[in-house]
């Protein structure tokens, strides 16, 4: 017999959503899934571009109850929509406006119509892409069981004593695979509320959490935090903060739980594994991987081997096993670049140019390769009081002349994504390199 999960957890006591300041329960929510039902396509697959967490919410689960599978874009750039549009002929794209409509009324009379669904732990319910940093996004399908294996494990983890009761306020968009976890997966599974709101700056993140009584779950990225960390008074009630998307410094954890006065704790985890280990970074370096995960050492990289999954999952960072529960996570398998018989890695070329004085933020990157795969480093750095030969001085105290970037440009701002992270063609794009002559 195939093992199913219900399509909403058996919580019946609590609120599944904060919509527009309202508290929306079991029965209501299972009734806006009927008739969101009603009205979808007949289309295998729906690009979900919802922007209000509660119209993703409720869209995904009538795409999980009828069949079909979700399609999540790394990016809403219409190239990138229409890629998908063409990839997946049988689509069809839902918004915000589409559905809106729909869960404004008081539907008492008909609540009790609304009916759960068991749901096929093997039934594919999405398809997340990779965000595409370092090239082009890769498709990831998703089982329900995979989904609800995954959120378990991360709430026996973090909230040993239970979840239910909390609401989660997320700065992150669903669309996201950190995001579509904690923000939609944790409703359906774990008895948490959803706030439907998604809070950007600051003073919007600290409004929302001091919204509602219950204790909040802030779901956001070190970029975020570190913003945060600027508001240093009016913060209350907050259970847990946890990031992902990039790495979380010591220094931004330990801040941000003096000021907004709760423990933060850092997910990693990748498209193709969803969460795989938690720490609590003002404490901790090592990870430690959630129930019953194991990672594997090979001559080729680590390989996960995680619940839900067939096979074993190759990962793109470069791993030190400590034992059988505890990592070390020491950067991406393609950070390490070798000039001239040195070596060094984009993320240490990046840190010894923040460390400049002067220097308020920066990254490297490589470009492009030439035909004779020599590589060419560039930098973009924010500085409001250095030139560029300044700056080229004092980081030729800190690296070895062959690593020094060729271009380096002064910006206002690294073009940051919404997930905090920076995608190679946008970095490209802001520097304004041309294709390298071959």
């Amino acid at each position: 017999m195939n093992k199913t999960f219900k399509l909403l957890n058996d919580f019946n006591e609590n609120a599944v959503a904060i919509y527009q300041g309202r508290k929306i329960f079991k029965e209501e929510f299972l009734f806006h899934i009927e008739l969101t039902r009603a009205t979808l396509s007949s289309g295998k697959y729906m690009i979900n571009l919802c922007e209000n967490k509660y119209h993703f919410l409720v869209t995904f689960s009538a795409c999980v109850a009828l069949g079909k599978v979700s399609l999540f874009p790394n990016s809403k750039a219409t190239k990138e929509i229409g890629r998908l549009s063409e990839l997946y002929s049988d689509s069809d794209i839902i918004n915000d406006e589409d559905v809106a409509h729909l869960y404004s009324g008081d539907c008492h009379n008909e609540k009790d119509m609304a009916k759960n669904f068991d749901i096929d732990a093997q039934q594919i319910v999405a398809v997340l892409f990779t965000s595409g940093t370092t090239g082009k996004p890769k498709e990831n399908p998703k089982t329900w069981g995979q989904l609800n294996e995954s959120s378990i494990r991360v709430s026996q983890r973090l909230w040993p004593m239970g979840i239910a009761g909390k609401c989660v306020v997320a700065s992150v968009p669903p669309q996201h695979m950190f995001g579509f976890e904690t923000s939609i997966i944790f409703p359906l599974t774990l008895g948490v509320t959803m706030h439907d709101a998604h809070p950007f700056y600051p003073l919007d993140i600290q409004q929302t959490v001091l919204e509602t009584l219950e204790p909040k779950i802030v779901i956001t990225t070190p970029l975020h935090l570190k913003a945060c960390t600027g508001l240093i008074e009016g913060w209350r009630n907050i259970d847990l903060i946890i990031s992902a998307t990039a790495p979380l410094s010591n220094e931004i954890a330990y801040k941000t739980e003096q000021i907004l006065g709760a423990k933060v704790f850092e997910i990693y985890g990748c498209s193709e594994s969803g969460a795989i280990a938690t720490r609590q970074t003002s404490k901790h370096k090592q990870w430690e991987l959630l129930e019953n995960y194991n990672i594997q050492e090979t001559e080729n990289g680590a390989l996960l081997n995680a619940i839900g999954y067939d096979d074993l999952i190759k990962l793109s960072d470069k791993i030190k096993v400590i034992n059988n529960r505890f990592f070390y996570l020491l950067g991406r398998s393609n950070d390490l670049i070798k000039i001239g018989g040195k070596r060094e890695s984009l993320a240490g070329l990046s840190c010894k140019l923040k460390g400049i004085g002067g220097v308020s933020d920066g990254v490297f990157f490589i470009p492009k390769e030439d035909s004779n795969c020599r590589i060419r480093l560039a930098a973009l750095v924010v500085s409001k009081t250095l030139t560029n030969k300044q700056i080229i001085q004092k980081l030729s105290e800190a690296v070895d002349s062959v690593f020094l970037p060729r271009p380096l440009k002064i910006v206002d701002k690294l073009p940051y994504n919404e997930l905090g992270k920076l995608p190679l063609d946008d970095l490209i794009k802001t520097m304004n390199i041309l294709p390298l002559e071959k």
